[in-house]
């Protein structure tokens, strides 16, 4: 991915993560409002996310970008596809508002669409698909407005805090 690309949208724009971005990432993940949306719970490191970007984001191995808001010109989020499958053309996508602030107002439609057709315009990616807690219905407006559709619902599929989440799926395919 090239060091100067920059994703533009109407509300946000995204960069590619960089090393200088592993602090402010790590904030918003370990963040109450971000954690207790996210599949997963385990407080993330600040070395932990430099080995990632250094291991996975430097080596294509995951395209991860930086949210910035346009009118404010600064970092809100993170945006993410995971489990690039080349052979059979698809890759999951993710994504945080980490800066509560910015939440709401189409930013998070902006990251889906912006990143998702990124995938299947650049990446020879037939697929984009996101998992998403049935409880957080606001990422799940946010990815179909983002021109993901919903698959499925997989009750009871992972265990979080002691108790079953049910899974929604959602999937956008290449035109």
């Amino acid at each position: 991915m090239e060091k100067n690309l920059r994703l533009e949208g109407d509300k946000v724009y995204l960069t590619p993560m960089n090393l200088d971005d592993a602090e402010d990432f790590v904030r918003w993940r370990n963040s109450d409002f971000v954690m207790s949306r996210f599949l997963i719970r385990e407080p993330f490191t600040v070395e932990g996310q430099i080995n990632w970007i250094k291991n996975k984001v430097m080596t294509g191995e995951v395209v991860q970008f930086v949210a910035w808001d346009k009118d404010d010109n600064v970092k809100i989020g993170t945006t993410y596809l995971i489990g690039i499958d080349k052979e059979n053309k698809k890759c999951e996508f993710g994504f945080l508002i980490g800066e509560e602030a910015y939440a709401g107002g189409g930013r998070g439609t902006e990251m889906a669409c912006l990143t998702s057709d990124y995938a299947l315009e650049h990446m020879d990616i037939h697929k984009v698909f996101a998992r998403v807690m049935a409880s957080n219905p606001a990422s799940i407006r946010a990815c179909e407005k983002g021109g993901f559709e919903k698959e499925g619902l997989f009750k009871d599929d992972i265990w979080i805090d002691g108790k079953p989440e049910d899974i929604v799926f959602l999937g956008k395919l290449k035109k």
